[in-house]
């Protein structure tokens, strides 16, 4: 079998440059001679280990110090890629490992398709890992993490490797500079207090990271935890390096079908989120109305710059809009031509997505350049101009939304499916059932200790991020199918906003794909059954480092086993982001299910519309990415659409934190008891198992690669309300505690609920602390209580009562308030609602704005 095997490998040698590598790296090899998955899954995580600066692991510097001596050393399935290899170092020279590095420009992308290549056509994994080694030490870092995943994701020999996860590689393109400083400053031995949302679990400094802005903001903005996601960033980086234009040869044929799809799910997905929190349908740019408000990031590169905020057209670009205009009108007449030639859509897809995206002067890169335009020559690259930040400047999601209905525009003079291509004879949906949706925010932990510490510095401990997230309990789907003949079917479910029946074909493109699968249904009755766990287009979290240590460390002694999953498998769509946000009321949603046949039929060699219909089943959007009519595919039996709610659930834990990753008078806050505000220190954080430090005076700039400059980003943005993380951190529950209990005055106001002393100061804005915490108070019987309501133009603005006679909501007043600076509130009534007397006085409730809780 040996020598066949190496016959079969010297012939492809001689073969075309695009063989793909099918062959497992060979048991002879000196490298991986024994241990298997195990050894290969050992020998990689090294490579990414504090990336940005030079390995010490003995096994890496002894290959890089080989390679280096002779880079020919190894078989090459393309032996073009050395001489290509020599002649960039030759030439150009390498990018410099201080540079930032970005796919956009082209010289950059010119160079990680070199050293890709110097991966990927290695022909065993020897070769491949040396290669690698001397690229961890001499590539820049940010080339070097590109090309390592594309040669993980490509390469036979590591397909069953578990992927490091890209934000503990590189955590300062996912998490905010000032967490980042701060980190870097833990690491570095400085003190660094309570106040700096700083806390300890046994060994490890765990950092409470807010993001940008916050969820209950009125604008856009409150998207912030969506779009700086580290999952949704992560997918995206993976999904896009995955489909570099060179990297499209014979072997994805279909690769411009698969990429738009891609881009149309990340709208629809975007759009659901947006309706999840109030906010109408994304519009594409509009290249006239551009809005030009510049974004902050928030981000800050390896060597202490920071990213580029975005600033659309802030110079003369009008040769840019003209070709990006161009383009736009002259779309649809190259679909027109494409189709008049005889192409099928498969291979005009291709052409368009060549023409929108991914060639070097693409539409998308000249759009780019529009919004990144700058006076200032050196700026940094913004985060639109990297795969792993694009999704979280706004401008990104108008900018695939502008692209996806240009591309939706074109598609319009494609034929549009037939009812032979959609209607599949013999099978019915019967029913749709689902049982409670319902999303909410979970607490997720990653270290940046590897990442962030520098050669000379050996920790003792660990520095981790801690962030909150969007996830979703489990649910499962149960499809009825009546079915009249025994056949494979390929289901497809997909979830959009509730419309009119009349308005599906119009919001098609609102509907994203959840998930898709085969199935053999029996004649009679099918009951298809599938679980968000199932779900074949999601993936779930990467393994952390030192989880993959601890498991190669484990299967080496036999105690435990690799997981053994497919690369491919490890990038899909984060699971935890399958469903919107929702609301705390239920957010109504559409589930659409359909049914086609999974394989073509041939009747005496003829081409039948079955046959016919194959093709449009490997079209990754079928049936939702041609024109349609509704009663051509939504009134199909094989069809079937259904209401379905998704529900959000505020988790008391995820907010009982000393810093909050948002702030709302719908939180439900635990409020810490009176022996808990004790414990907290007012003074540095104490970590019990911190070892002692040398304080150190430390320059950021002086130090390549080291993060972060001792600059003051409270400032920046945000606009959290500081007084309610205060009031958080100090408040105490009222109902066991019966210490420090007062005799309040007869009269009290009440205005929206907060019970105000009208003999006393109040001060609403008064900074809360420890020095003015609670009391609490025991209501006298003969207490009047007179109620304000500042925005009804009535007889009855004001009205005093006596507590006792009258009631709220079929309760009386409770005897025992909270009080804090003198303002009175009651436990058992909703902080926005505004108690109203009317003429015979009962006391009913209606909604204001006028106090935020």
């Amino acid at each position: 079998m040996k020598e066949i095997t190496v016959f079969l490998v010297s012939i492809l040698g001689l073969q075309i440059q695009g063989y793909l590598i099918k062959v497992p790296t060979s048991t002879t090899n000196a490298v991986t001679a024994t241990g298997g998955w195990v050894h290969i899954q050992k020998l990689l995580l090294p490579l990414f280990e504090n990336v940005c600066e030079e390995s010490k692991d003995p096994v890496v510097v002894r290959l890089n110090e080989e390679f280096k001596l002779d880079p020919t050393n190894g078989v090459y399935l393309n032996p073009e890629v050395v001489g290509n290899f020599q002649n960039l170092k030759a030439t150009k020279g390498l990018l410099a490992k201080g540079e930032m590095f970005t796919e956009y420009n082209p010289d950059h992308l010119n160079e990680l398709k070199v050293i890709y290549e110097l991966f990927y056509y290695a022909r065993d994994f020897d070769t491949f890992y040396r290669a690698a080694c001397w690229a961890r030490q001499n590539v820049n870092c940010g080339l070097f993490i590109d090309a390592i995943y594309l040669a993980y994701l490509n390469r036979r020999d590591t397909e069953k490797v578990s992927i490091p996860a890209p934000y503990e590689i590189l955590p300062n393109y996912f998490i905010r500079k000032d967490f980042i400083v701060k980190a870097s400053s833990l690491i570095r031995g400085d003190t660094v207090s309570l106040s700096d949302s700083v806390r300890n679990e046994g060994n490890s400094y765990i950092l409470d990271v807010n993001y940008t802005t916050s969820m209950y903001d009125d604008t856009d903005d409150k998207l912030a935890y969506f779009h700086e996601d580290i999952g949704l960033n992560s997918y995206y980086f993976l999904t896009k390096l995955n489909n570099l234009p060179w990297l499209n040869d014979s072997q994805r044929k279909s690769y411009g079908q698969e990429l738009y799809h891609i881009m149309k799910q990340m709208m629809a997905r975007y759009n659901l989120e947006r309706y999840s929190n109030g906010l109408p349908e994304l519009e594409g740019i509009d290249w006239d109305v551009i809005d030009k408000s510049p974004y902050d990031p928030m981000l800050i590169y390896s060597n202490g710059n920071e990213f580029s905020g975005s600033m659309p057209g802030s110079i003369d670009a009008s040769e840019i809009l003209t070709t990006l205009k161009n383009i736009e009108g002259n779309l649809q007449a190259v679909v027109l031509h494409m189709r008049d030639g005889g192409y099928n859509k498969s291979v005009i897809m291709n052409h368009l997505m060549e023409i929108l995206v991914t060639s070097e002067r693409s539409y998308m890169n000249l759009a780019l350049q529009f919004i990144s335009k700058d006076e200032i020559e050196s700026r940094y690259p913004s985060v639109l101009e990297h795969y792993m930040t694009s999704v979280r400047d706004p401008l990104f999601w108008k900018l695939n939304k502008k692209i996806v209905d240009v591309v939706d525009n074109a598609l319009q003079v494609l034929p549009s499916y037939s009812r032979n291509e959609l209607y599949f004879p013999g099978v019915e949906i019967q029913n749709i059932e689902v049982k409670k949706m319902m999303t909410t925010f979970d607490n997720f932990q990653f270290d940046v200790t590897s990442a962030l510490k520098t050669e000379a510095e050996d920790t003792k401990f660990n520095v981790k991020i801690e962030q909150s997230r969007l996830n979703h309990k489990p649910f499962t789907f149960k499809i009825s199918v009546l079915s009249r003949v025994a056949q494979k079917a390929l289901v497809k479910l997909y979830i959009g906003p509730k419309v009119l029946p009349g308005q599906l074909v119009e919001n098609k493109n609102l509907f994203m794909l959840l998930d898709n699968f085969d199935v053999n249904l029996k004649i009679g009755s099918n009951v298809l059954s599938r679980t968000s766990n199932e779900m074949s287009t999601l993936s779930e979290d990467f393994l952390s480092l030192e989880t993959l240590h601890k498991i190669v460390l484990d299967a080496e002694f036999g105690v435990d086993a690799l997981p053994l999953k497919s690369v491919w498998s490890q990038i899909g769509l984060p699971s935890r982001l399958i469903l919107p946000k929702g609301t705390n009321e239920g957010l109504p949603l559409h589930v659409f299910v359909f049914i086609a046949p999974y394989v073509k039929a041939t009747i005496g060699g003829a081409i039948t519309s079955a046959e016919l219909n194959s093709c449009a089943i490997l079209s990754p959007g079928y049936p939702l990415d041609l024109n349609i009519e509704i009663q051509q595919l939504f009134n199909l039996p094989n069809a079937m659409v259904k209401d379905i709610i998704v529900t959000h659930k505020i988790e008391s834990a995820t907010y009982n934190r000393p810093v909050n990753n948002y702030n709302s008078a719908s939180n439900n806050i635990v409020w810490p008891t009176d022996d808990q505000v004790s414990d907290v220190p007012n003074g540095p954080l104490y970590l019990s198992a911190r070892p002692e430090f040398t304080k150190k005076t430390f320059d950021y700039k002086s130090k390549t690669n080291q993060y972060g400059k001792k600059t003051d980003y409270a400032a920046k943005r945000g606009n959290y309300n500081n007084q309610s993380k205060k009031l958080e951190e100090v408040k105490k529950t009222a109902e066991d505690d019966k210490t420090n209990i007062h005799t309040e005055p007869k009269k009290i106001e009440v205005v929206n609920n907060v019970y105000i002393n009208p003999d006393t100061e109040y001060d609403i804005s008064k900074e809360i602390n420890n020095s003015n915490i609670l009391h609490k108070v025991v209501l006298d019987k003969d207490t009047e209580i007179t109620f304000k309501n500042y925005e009804l133009d009535n007889d009855f603005k004001d009205k005093t009562i006596n507590i006792k006679t009258h009631e709220i909501k079929g309760k009386t007043e409770p005897e025992t308030m909270d009080v804090v600076n003198n303002i009175y509130i009651s436990h058992d009534l909703d902080h926005d609602k505004m108690p109203v007397v009317n003429e015979d006085e009962t006391i009913k409730t209606r909604s204001t704005k006028l106090y935020d809780s």
